[in-house]
């Protein structure tokens, strides 16, 4: 399988006495990837795309929203949840028809009524093994109650570990 590698990009930098040769790593996918679970997984059909024949970011933001409610419905063992923001998104290549796109999340913050999570969603090839992020996002749910106001859910509330 095609691993991601990391990229380093550098440059030199020089006063008058010293020069220095400075390096930036960026993260692989498969470091993001860490402590994540696979979410859901879509197949990017003809009838997803956009005028530029990518993916309409659009859909692929309900494909995400709609994911990871489930995963956090399932994680804290309540179904009456809202989005209360999608936060940071950040989309980082297009994916075409045909593209597998897997759909990655963890939770990282519990409030008293919210809960946050991260998710990170990419294409993979299963020919070639080639990963690409394709969509970076943090999303904030929200615990309502019988009233259909926020509720202090999380008070009483251990996080499965």
């Amino acid at each position: 399988m095609h691993k991601s590698e990391i990229f380093s990009l550098g440059f030199l930098v020089s006063n008058k006495s010293k020069t220095y040769f400075l390096v930036f790593m960026v993260d692989t996918i498969q470091n993001k990837l860490r402590d994540m679970e696979l979410v859901t997984q879509h197949l990017v059909q003809p009838d997803d795309l956009n005028y530029h024949n990518n993916l309409f970011g659009g859909k692929m933001l309900s494909w995400i929203d709609e994911g990871m409610a489930m995963y956090v419905m399932n994680k804290i063992r309540y179904t009456n949840i809202v989005t209360m923001s999608m936060d940071n998104v950040v989309f980082r290549s297009p994916a075409r028809a045909g593209d597998i796109i897997q759909i990655y999340g963890k939770i990282v913050k519990y409030g008293k009524s919210s809960v946050t999570s991260r998710t990170l969603a990419i294409t993979n090839n299963p020919q070639t093994g080639k990963m690409s992020a394709v969509i970076e996002s943090d999303i904030t749910y929200v615990c309502l109650g019988e009233n259909g106001k926020p509720t202090a859910y999380f008070r009483n509330f251990t996080p499965p570990t």
